[in-house]
């Protein structure tokens, strides 16, 4: 079972390999343990668009990731939007 949540978080990420190593969500940090999956998601958006245009893609990259307290959550990094952002968008059980 998966919790939704798509709340933005603060991401601390390893300089060389640019992964996250910690993330901040609702006032707490989260250490992470292991990446276990790294997907990238430039799908479109499912909006009313007839014609799709490579600027409304969206420009994602997703990390399945393990904490130290043995919890999993999808997180990703939204590099198409205005402003860059990290989301927490589920929480696996």
């Amino acid at each position: 079972m998966s919790e939704f949540y798509s709340d933005e978080i603060d991401v601390t990420r390893e300089e060389k390999t640019r992964n996250p190593i910690s993330f901040v969500w609702r006032g707490r940090e989260y250490k992470i343990k292991e990446v276990i999956a790294f997907w990238p998601d430039f799908s479109f958006p499912k909006s009313g668009a007839k014609r799709k245009r490579w600027w409304q893609r969206r420009h994602r990259n997703y990390y399945r990731v393990l904490t130290e307290e043995e919890e999993v959550f999808d997180i990703y990094f939204d590099r198409g939007s205005k402003k860059e952002a990290w989301i927490l968008y589920t929480k696996l059980d």
